[in-house]
């Protein structure tokens, strides 16, 4: 249930991601982003995806890993990448 409802937020998120991009007034990165951490939450798939992507590990694991806010919000959003 838990991954139902993740992966609903996840593509409520890059719709209105994608509203962002039709509209200048609304940001679009941060709802992009919103929705693939919980598409990660809701699909060991793209959760395998999003943690070996070449863009996470050039731009956010650092981030990640030296914050601890941002490593709980993306661990219990998305899990935990150690697990794959």
């Amino acid at each position: 249930m838990k991954q139902i409802i993740f992966i609903i937020i996840g593509i409520f998120f890059l719709i209105l991601g994608v509203i962002g991009l039709l509209l200048p007034v609304i940001p679009q990165i941060p709802f992009f982003a919103a929705g693939v951490l919980f598409l990660a939450g809701g699909s060991k798939r793209v959760q395998r995806r999003v943690f070996s992507s070449k863009l996470y590990h050039k731009h956010l694991k650092a981030h990640v890993d030296g914050s601890r806010f941002l490593t709980r919000i993306v661990h219990r959003i998305a899990g935990d990448p150690d697990e794959l």
